[in-house]
């Protein structure tokens, strides 16, 4: 019985052997596989229907705020932005886990092909003590247990990671604001000029086939030597010069719509017709909120400083996670075991213990560590006011963009009626052979520059509006949108932006913006805004040195330029 069962093991050591040496084989002769054409295909073809699937069809002309409701519910960029703050979220929850003691089971069944057979030997004289060596243990034996077990140090650096965790699931919220607000800006800007295209491109490609039959006629006329040849090449030049003009604006009109197509989700091919294509839709906004408001509603909601903040937490729960691995290490367990051994008297016990673990070289590095955090917090603390100053110039400069955009959409539009009368002007006297075709394509070219110039303006205008509202940090919505009902969304955004385009700020930013005026009139001033108010006086009231003054008397002392 007992020579049947060690050839059983042995047979059993032999086919592991076998199959511990066929796997070894295998992983050494693994190759790299090349996905096939094919597949490539096959995967493309399924990615463009998940592209673009469950898209709500386009049954009648587009506004700027419904182009903004599909942006919002259908932008792929922005699913991702939303992915990842739901993947943080995630990560929050399941670090709460971490925070409790491991409770572990075990199981486990154990053969030897002999017994543990032993003796001793006298320490003294060296003689065997036993006669006949003895065992104690049985050849096969099942064992389990069940521990409880609680480490003080990996607690504090889980608390302290769960709490990381948090404020990047905040950042992940942060950045999706600002991508939300990037996206608003994008929409605008592409409108915009996807208006201009719908409005111009037909008048384009009449001017284009004009001159090209111009062009063909001069040509004609110069073969049969009816006009002097220098004449006739002057002639041409002027008109291939107004088919290049006309043509760079045919490309520029071109792109625009598949650039909001893809910022919609809707596939390149699909016919967009805009229903915001006469001149009364393009009305300029007028920004009516004064610089310092805008300062310190940047200071309070920008995505971008924000983020700042969070992450100079993080660095600071870094540091402080180090300093905790400097700590002794307390491990406290307890446990149930059960051993199947027939020699045993008790085969189930239960145990408990603690034990505490301090490396001594900790107590050298300390000092050195304790410096690294505090130098760690120090550099933190600079990133974040290095950009909160970046920050405040950028509000400046986009108000002054802001500004200088209204005034550049105005020349363009007294420019663009100038060109378009004088066009008018030209066909007439062409048409009454007072003047040559090549006059009247000129007149012509330039009056369709002029009007894409004005459109260009007016979608730069709405561009620098959107990031004057991204810098100040102000939401298109109040809350979290999912894809839902695009007219109710379209409908809340038109709502929203009427007063957002004028400075007006939402009721919950209002709110915010009182119980910040409130904080700064009795908190004292903080050692970063003695520096920034040392730097000088514009800078120390934007830094938050001193409370903010009443609107009225910084509007009035600041003059008309902090008015648009």
């Amino acid at each position: 019985m007992m020579k049947s069962s060690q050839t059983f093991h042995r047979r059993s050591m032999r086919m592991l052997s076998l199959l511990a040496l066929s796997l070894w084989v295998s992983a050494c002769s693994m190759k790299p596989q090349a996905i096939s054409t094919s597949e490539f295909i096959r995967k493309g073809e399924e990615d463009r229907a998940l592209m673009f699937h469950n898209l709500a069809p386009l049954s009648k002309p587009l506004t700027l705020y419904e182009a903004m409701a599909r942006a919002v519910t259908y932008n792929l960029d922005r699913r991702a932005k939303m992915m990842e703050e739901a993947l943080a979220l995630g990560q929050v929850d399941l670090d709460r886990f971490e925070l409790l003691p491991k409770l572990t089971a075990g199981a486990g069944y154990i053969y030897r092909s002999d017994h543990a057979t032993s003796t001793s030997r006298d320490s003294v004289t060296g003689q065997m003590a036993l006669a006949n060596p003895y065992y104690s243990l049985d050849k096969t034996r099942s064992v389990a247990d069940l521990t409880l077990s609680w480490n003080l140090l990996d607690f504090g650096a889980s608390w302290y990671t769960a709490h990381q965790n948090g404020d990047r699931a905040l950042i992940a919220a942060e950045r999706r604001r600002k991508s939300i607000a990037n996206l608003m800006q994008e929409v605008r800007y592409s409108f915009w000029r996807a208006v201009a295209a719908q409005t111009l491109q037909v008048t384009v490609r009449q001017a284009i086939g004009t001159a090209e039959q111009a062009l063909a006629d001069s040509r004609k006329v110069e073969a049969e030597n009816l006009r002097n040849p220098a004449d006739a090449l002057r002639y041409q030049k002027g008109l291939m010069d107004n088919l290049r003009q006309l043509e760079s604006v045919e490309q520029e009109l071109t792109s625009a719509k598949y650039e909001l197509a893809a910022l919609i989700n809707l596939p390149p091919q699909t016919p967009l017709l805009f229903a915001a294509a006469d001149s009364a839709a393009m009305t300029p906004p007028v920004w009516r909120m004064p610089l310092s408001e805008m300062e310190v509603m940047t200071f309070a909601n920008n995505p971008d400083l924000r983020e700042q903040v969070y992450q100079s937490r993080i660095a600071v729960d870094d540091t402080r996670k180090a300093l905790l691995r400097l700590l002794p290490g307390i491990q406290l367990s307890t446990s149930r075991q059960y051993d199947s051994n027939g020699f045993l008297i008790n085969n189930g016990w239960s145990e408990a213990s603690g034990r505490l673990t301090f490396n001594l070289f900790n107590i050298l590095s300390a000092p050195e560590n304790i410096q690294q955090a505090a130098s760690v917090e120090q550099v933190a603390e600079m990133k974040r006011l290095a950009l909160r100053m970046a920050i405040l110039a950028q509000v400046h400069v986009i108000h002054h963009q802001f500004n200088h955009a209204q005034q550049q959409f105005q020349r363009a539009s007294e420019q663009a009626k100038i060109e378009s009368r004088l066009a008018d002007v030209a066909a007439k006297r062409q048409e009454n052979s007072a003047q040559s075709i090549l006059e009247r394509i000129s007149n012509q070219t330039s009056a369709i520059t002029a009007d894409l110039r004005r459109y260009q303006s007016f979608a730069l205008l709405q561009f620098n509006l959107g990031r004057l509202q991204t810098t100040l940090g102000i939401d298109p919505f109040p809350e979290n949108l999912g894809s839902g009902d695009l007219d109710g969304l379209g409908q809340l955004l038109e709502r929203r932006f009427r007063d957002l385009d004028q400075g007006i700020v939402p009721a919950e930013l209002t709110a915010q913006q009182a119980e910040v005026n409130k904080s700064q009139s009795t908190a004292a001033p903080a050692p970063a805004a003695e520096v920034a108010s040392a730097q000088g006086s514009g800078q120390g009231a934007a830094m938050g040195s001193a409370p903010a003054a009443p609107a009225a008397e910084v509007a009035s002392a600041q003059g008309s330029e902090d008015q648009p």
